[in-house]
C-alpha cells in the first residue's frame, strides 16, 4: 500500500447530498491542447471519464474501507481541440451491496499539464451539475449490485460534455471529509470496442399496460428499506417491467448485417456477438419520433431470442426515453452479454447504425493456443476471456450479477494471473484490501468478509472462505516472496483462529459453524451440520499453513484434527460428509450422506493420500469424472458440480501427472460451455453466471500438459 498525495485537489460533492441513494453528478473542466497531460482522480463510488464526448476510462480501482485508490489517466491523445472538455460522471450509489462499499460520494481530481496543475476540484477549474437525465428512483440491477440505468434524453443530452458554452445549472460543491488516498497498483483495463456480428432475428411487439409475468426477484424492494434501495411505491420505472409489457413475435430469422438497421415502430431485433463480452453497451441511433428504446440482454441465446427470465436475480435491461434526434448512447455501468434485444417502443421508425460493447477487461494479448485438439483450443480461448473479464482491479466471481471479490474463487484465479502475466499485481491488491480494512460491516469482528470490497447487508459470511484466504496467502508467498504482506496479515489471522476455536468440540472438530457454511454447489452443501467433515478438512489444512507461515504449534493441532477426521468419517470405503449431534449427546455420522466432493476435499487437504487409501483413489481416478453419469457409475455417491468439485478433482489429477484423464475431463466438463458462450460457467448448467473467474483455471492445467 503506497500513499498518494494530490498536489492541489481536495474531495468535493454537492452540499448535503453525499449520502443520498443513487445521486449522480457530472463534473467538467476545460483543458487546452497539450502533449503531456494527465488527470489524477479518485471517486466514490465510480467515475466514468469522457474527453470531448469520447469515453476514456472507468474507475477507480477498489480498496478496503476507508481507503481510495487513485488513477492517473493520460488524456493527451484526446485533446484534439484548442479547448477540450473533460467530463467525469460520478455515481453516488450509497447502498450496501457486494460490488462496491457504501461510502459517501465524492470526486477528487486534478489535471496536470507539463507537471503543473491547471485544474483541480476544490481549487479552480471544475464545475458540476446534477445528472438530471438519469432517472434516479429505479430498482436495483440485482440484489448484489447497485441500480439499473434508465434515462430521459433530448438533443441537449451531450451539451455539458461537448460544448464549451453549454448552458447548465451548477450545483454548489463543498469539500468533504479528508480521504486516505493510495496508488492504483494494478494495470489499466482494455477499452477495445467490439461490434455485433449479426442480427439473428427480428419481429414485432404488441405492448400492454401491465407487465406479463413480471420478474422482480431480488432487486425490487417491496418495503421501504434504505439499505436495500427505493421501495416499490417510490420507483419511477422498473426496467424489466418495460420488457415484460411486450408480446413478441419473431417474423424473421435470416441473418442480417448489423449496420444501419431500420426498425419499424413497435418492433425488435436480436443482435449476436461472437462470444460473451463484458463492458459498456454503446448504441448509435437515430429516432424519427419520440421513442422508448429498451435494450434487454443475456449471456447466451435461447434459440433465436433473448430469454428475459433465464436468471430471475438480475434486470438485464437498460431503458432510454429519447426525443426525436441522433444519439450515441453509452451505459454508465459494465454488463456481460452475448446477445442484445433492441426494442423500439414508439410510433415511428428508428435507425440503429451500430450496437457494440466497449470492453472493460484485463488488457493482455494471449497467443493463440494450438493443442492439436480444436475443442481444447476453444476451451482455452474461453478461459482466457473468462479471466480477462473477471480480472480488472480485483478478482471477481462474475462480471455480471455481482462483480464481487469472493474468496476461494480468488485462490484459483490468482494462479491464472501468475500463469499469464508472470506477476501477481491484482492478487496483491485483492489480498491487501482485506487487510487494510479496519473492519467489515455487520459481521463478527474476527471473521473475514466472504467477498470484498463490499458491505454485508444481512451480516452473512462464509466461514470456509476465510480459511481459503489463508491457503491463498501461502501460495502468494511462494509466488512472490512478499513476506511483508504475510507478516501484515498475522494479527488478523490469529484472530481468525481464535474465532474458530470457540466452535471446537471435545474432539477438536468444528461443530455447528454459524452463517453460510459453504462446501460446494451440490448436495454437499446440504450436509454442513452439525460436524461437516469437508469443512474440518479445510480447517486442518488452514492450521498447517498457519504453522508454516507463523508458528509450529498450529501443525500439531492440525495433525490431531486430521487423525480424528479419519477415525470418524472414513468407513465402508468412503469419507462421509457429516455427523449429527443426537439428543443424548452422541455424535453420529450419517452413513448414507456421501458426496463425490467430500472425497476430493480429503485428498486435496492432505487428510488422505493415494498410498494410504488406494481403493478410494482408484474410484476417484477411474469411476468419477466427466463421463461418470453416462456410464452410470457410483450412483449411491452424490455427484460434484463445477464449483469447486471439478477444480479439486482436476488439480489432484494434474499433481499426479494424469495427463490423459485431465484433458479428457476438461473437454467433457467445459467444451459445451465454451461452445455456447465463449466463456466458462459457475455451474455445470447455464442456470447462473455463464462467466465465472475461477473457471479460467483450466489454463494452468492445459499449459502444464500442452504448452510448447
Amino acid at each position: 500500500m503506497i500513499k498518494y498525495d494530490f498536489k492541489k485537489a481536495v474531495p468535493v460533492w454537492e452540499s448535503g447530498k453525499d449520502k443520498e441513494l443513487n445521486y449522480n453528478l457530472i463534473f467538467r473542466t476545460i483543458v487546452p491542447k497539450n502533449e503531456n497531460t494527465i488527470i489524477a482522480l479518485s471517486a466514490s463510488n465510480m467515475y466514468q471519464l469522457f474527453v470531448n464526448g469520447i469515453m476514456v476510462a472507468e474507475g477507480p480501482a477498489r480498496a478496503g474501507h476507508g481507503y481510495y485508490r487513485v488513477d492517473e489517466i493520460d488524456v493527451s491523445p484526446y485533446l484534439t481541440k484548442e479547448e477540450n472538455i473533460v467530463a467525469i460522471y460520478v455515481d453516488g450509489y450509497y447502498i450496501k451491496n457486494y460490488y462496491l462499499i457504501r461510502q459517501p460520494a465524492f470526486l477528487c481530481a486534478e489535471v496536470i499539464s507539463d507537471g503543473n496543475v491547471i485544474s483541480a476540484t476544490g481549487s479552480e477549474g471544475f464545475v458540476a451539475k446534477y445528472h438530471c437525465d438519469r432517472i434516479r428512483k429505479v430498482a436495483k440491477y440485482s440484489g448484489q449490485r447497485t441500480f439499473t440505468e434508465a434515462y430521459r434524453y433530448d438533443n441537449t443530452y451531450k451539451d455539458f460534455e461537448t460544448l464549451v458554452n453549454a448552458e447548465f445549472s451548477p450545483v454548489e460543491l463543498t469539500k468533504t471529509e479528508n480521504k486516505k488516498f493510495i496508488t492504483r497498483e494494478v494495470p489499466y483495463p482494455s477499452y477495445k470496442e467490439f461490434f455485433s456480428e449479426k442480427i439473428i432475428s427480428s419481429g414485432t411487439v404488441e405492448f400492454v399496460d401491465e407487465p406479463i409475468n413480471p420478474n422482480r426477484f431480488g432487486y425490487v424492494v417491496l418495503e421501504n428499506d434504505y439499505e436495500r434501495g427505493f421501495s416499490f411505491d417510490e420507483l419511477e420505472i422498473v426496467n424489466s417491467d418495460e420488457v415484460h409489457k411486450g408480446i413478441y413475435t419473431i417474423t424473421n430469422t435470416i441473418e442480417e448485417k448489423t449496420q444501419n438497421k431500420l426498425m419499424e415502430s413497435n418492433s425488435f431485433a436480436v443482435y449476436d456477438f461472437k462470444c460473451e463480452k463484458t463492458g459498456f453497451i454503446k448504441i448509435d441511433v437515430e429516432a424519427e419520433e419520440d421513442t422508448e428504446l429498451i435494450v434487454a440482454f443475456d449471456e447466451l441465446l435461447d434459440g433465436f431470442d433473448v430469454n428475459f427470465q433465464r436468471s430471475d436475480s438480475v434486470q438485464n435491461t437498460v431503458v432510454w426515453f429519447l426525443k426525436s434526434g441522433i444519439y450515441s448512447l453509452v451505459t454508465n455501468e459494465p454488463y456481460s452479454l452475448k446477445c442484445i434485444k433492441a426494442i423500439n417502443k414508439s410510433n415511428g421508425k428508428i435507425n440503429i447504425a451500430n450496437i457494440s460493447i466497449i470492453e472493460f477487461a484485463f488488457d493482455i494479448n494471449v497467443p493463440k493456443f494450438n493443442s492439436g485438439n480444436e475443442k481444447l483450443n476453444i476451451i482455452y480461448e474461453a478461459a482466457v476471456e473468462t479471466f480477462r473479464q473477471n480480472t480488472v482491479d480485483i478478482y471477481m466471481d462474475c462480471p455480471s450479477r455481482e462483480r464481487a471479490g469472493w474468496l476461494c474463487d480468488s485462490f484459483f484465479t490468482s494462479r491464472v494471473e501468475r500463469e499469464l502475466t508472470g506477476k501477481s499485481l491484482v492478487e496483491k491488491n485483492f489480498l491487501e484490501n482485506f487487510l487494510i480494512a479496519e473492519g467489515f460491516t455487520d459481521i463478527e469482528p474476527r471473521m473475514f468478509a466472504m467477498c470484498y470490497p463490499s458491505d454485508s447487508r444481512t451480516g452473512n459470511f462464509i466461514p470456509n472462505w476465510a480459511m481459503w484466504y489463508v491457503l491463498e496467502l501461502e501460495e502468494y508467498l511462494e509466488r512472490t516472496g512478499d513476506r511483508e504482506l504475510v507478516d501484515g496479515a498475522k494479527e488478523k489471522l490469529y484472530g481468525l483462529v481464535e474465532y474458530f476455536e470457540k466452535f471446537e468440540n471435545s474432539d477438536g472438530l468444528l461443530e455447528k459453524l454459524e452463517k453460510w457454511v459453504f462446501v460446494e454447489w451440490s448436495k454437499a452443501n446440504h450436509f454442513v451440520q452439525d460436524v461437516n467433515y469437508p469443512s474440518n478438512m479445510l480447517y486442518a489444512r488452514m492450521l498447517r499453513v498457519m504453522g508454516k507461515l507463523y508458528d509450529d504449534k498450529f501443525i500439531t493441532k492440525a495433525e490431531k484434527i486430521e487423525k480424528v477426521i479419519k477415525e470418524q468419517s472414513y468407513f465402508d470405503g468412503f469419507f462421509h460428509d457429516h455427523a449429527i449431534r443426537k439428543d443424548d449427546g452422541r455424535l453420529e455420522v450419517v452413513k448414507e450422506d456421501i458426496t463425490e466432493t467430500c472425497q476430493y476435499y480429503a485428498f486435496y487437504m492432505g487428510i488422505a493420500t493415494k498410498n494410504e487409501y488406494p481403493k478410494l483413489w482408484n474410484v476417484l481416478l477411474n469411476e468419477f469424472g466427466s463421463d461418470r453419469e453416462a456410464k452410470g457409475l457410483c450412483k449411491e455417491i452424490y455427484p460434484a458440480n463445477a464449483f469447486i468439485g471439478y477444480y479439486l478433482r482436476l488439480d489432484l489429477l494434474a499433481k499426479e501427472n494424469e495427463k490423459e484423464k485431465v484433458l479428457k475431463d476438461i473437454e467433457g466438463f467445459f467444451y459445451g460451455m465454451a461452445e455456447k458462450t465463449g466463456t466458462l460457467w459457475e455451474h455445470n448448467k447455464p442456470t447462473a453466471s455463464c462467466n465465472h473467474g475461477f473457471a479460467s483455471h483450466v489454463i494452468v492445467w492445459m499449459n502444464k500438459f500442452l504448452k510448447n
